[in-house]
């Protein structure tokens, strides 16, 4: 083992790393002294993923060294008592494809499952959940101590189903912190937190590494927080330490681009607006309760056909739920006044009646995917509009299927699982499968989230295009400005349920 310096916390030195194979880094140096808080930035999210992944083993060492003295004293501790041990037992790592099993440990959730109360009660509680974390060492970090610093009390008798995408990230960075550890990688912990939980993130993060635990975290520049020390930029399989965040700024700053609108011709049909609509979505009175409760509250809304809207709120704020609503998941809609492309809920439509003019992407949808489907058959799925493909479809189906993941540039992950592709491809993926049908209402729920800065404006590009050829109505669901396709028109926020209604004014 090369030898390292007294105050060394983990170094990477000449490395060399590959994964099935394939070269992800080479010339790889990094070194963290005792203390030290590291954020690490690039153009490419694969890349900075692969990095996190790289310190936490999940990798493979072709050349070089990595070496991680943190963990040698524990290791040698473990040894000596016969037990067996890893430098992992002292790292806790957030990653951006969380997921959470049920009371028989077996991950098999289905979208409509968090609308359903009594099928919801099969997964635990977030209390029950919390208190089964174990780990490996003792420490600062109790349950009570992470319940408090990640203010999840409100939620500690919730069903873990039906937490919001940001109640779940609090909770994710709650159990890794249960364990302990004294390394803590995060990738892109800010994703799906609202603007008031992005704001506070700062001092839980001060508070974690007051605690003794070193952190390193994959960000954006405009989101790293003030407590963090040390930044690099990790691009072209190289990592660079990098001194001043305009420097950041300016790397990862795209300037304008151009997208070819070609692949996507023929592709895009107008919208068939027979029937002269008069509203998409109509909402009167409309309340949502789970026991004590209330999710919505008498929230009157009319979306007319074509209008674009931005629906915004805080974690929990009902956004999720209005959602369900709209594409027929959630029973309780049969309870209320709601009526969808002039006809009422509740007059015998079935629920594939309801799903067919609807396309939809959220930032978890993915999850509720079998984890045999590949990426083609995600797309054909959405002819169906089940999480998954099950019946056999035309040839004609396939070659249009082909042609949304050529024009979408998938075609190479057309035979990967959904399940193998990074976020990004996901995300892309299931727009394919959104809109292979050519809806005439688009539901994004938070879809480009977490994607790299140019994978974002991609995204955007591709929604503002889409509209503009079809004149589909359009609902989006985010907490980031800059994600706000331009034709948006109008803005839905809620507010503890609650819906105030406003011309678009970001």
């Amino acid at each position: 083992m090369d030898h390292y310096q007294e105050d060394d916390f983990l170094v990477i030195k000449n490395a060399r790393v590959s994964y099935f194979g394939k070269t992800l880094f080479q010339d790889l140096n990094f070194r963290v002294k005792n203390g030290d808080s590291w954020a690490i930035l690039g153009a490419s999210g694969k890349e900075r993923t692969a990095f996190l992944e790289t310190l936490l083993g999940r990798t493979s060492l072709v050349e070089g060294q990595i070496t991680r003295p943190f963990a040698h004293a524990y290791q040698e501790e473990q040894r000596q008592r016969g037990q067996v041990n890893s430098f992992r037992d002292l790292v806790a790592f957030i990653s951006q494809k969380y997921t959470f099993k049920d009371k028989s440990n077996q991950q098999n959730f289905y979208y409509q499952q968090r609308f359903n109360s009594s099928e919801s009660e099969e997964t635990e509680t977030v209390g029950d959940y919390l208190s089964r974390v174990e780990s490996r060492r003792d420490g600062p970090w109790n349950m009570e101590r992470v319940i408090r610093l990640f203010d999840l009390d409100q939620f500690k008798n919730k069903s873990l189903i039906k937490l919001s995408n940001g109640e779940t990230r609090r909770l994710a960075m709650a159990v890794a912190l249960l364990k302990n550890p004294r390394l803590f990688l995060m990738d892109m912990p800010l994703t799906g937190l609202d603007v008031q939980t992005r704001e506070k993130f700062d001092k839980v993060l001060q508070a974690i590494m007051a605690s003794g635990v070193q952190v390193i975290m994959s960000t954006t520049a405009r989101e790293i927080p003030a407590s963090i020390q040390h930044w690099a930029w990790i691009g072209e399989g190289r990592l660079q330490t990098i001194q001043n965040k305009e420097e950041l700024m300016q790397r990862e700053s795209v300037h304008s681009q151009h997208f070819s609108e070609t692949p996507f011709q023929g592709l895009l049909k107008k919208v068939n607006q027979e029937g002269k609509l008069s509203s998409v979505i109509l909402m009167e009175d409309v309340s949502i309760q789970y026991g004590n409760s209330r999710l919505l509250d008498k929230v009157n809304w009319q979306v007319r056909p074509g209008e674009k809207w931005l629906v915004k709120g805080h974690n929990g704020a009902g956004k999720s739920t209005l959602i369900s609503l709209i594409l027929g998941e959630n029973p309780q809609s049969y309870a209320n006044d709601i009526t969808l492309f002039n006809r009422k809920r509740g007059t015998g439509e079935s629920i594939w009646e309801v799903k067919k003019p609807t396309g939809f992407v959220s930032s978890d949808l993915a999850r509720f995917f079998p984890s045999n489907q590949t990426c083609r058959k995600v797309v054909l799925s959405g002819f169906f509009d089940t999480m998954g493909l099950f019946k056999k479809t035309s040839s004609d189906q396939e070659a249009l299927a082909d042609a949304w993941l050529k024009a979408l540039q998938l075609s190479h992950i057309g035979a990967l699982r959904l399940q193998q592709v990074s976020l990004e491809e996901q995300r892309f993926c299931l727009l394919a499968r959104a809109m292979i049908k050519n809806p005439r209402l688009l539901v994004l729920d938070e879809a480009s989230q977490g994607m790299d800065e140019e994978q974002r404006i991609r995204f955007r590009w591709l929604v503002d295009h889409f509209c503009e050829q079809t004149g589909m109505t359009l609902l989006f669901v985010s907490h980031y400005k800059e994600d706000v396709p331009d034709c948006i028109d109008q803005v839905l926020e809620l507010n503890q349920g609650k819906a105030i209604q406003k011309n678009v004014s970001l």
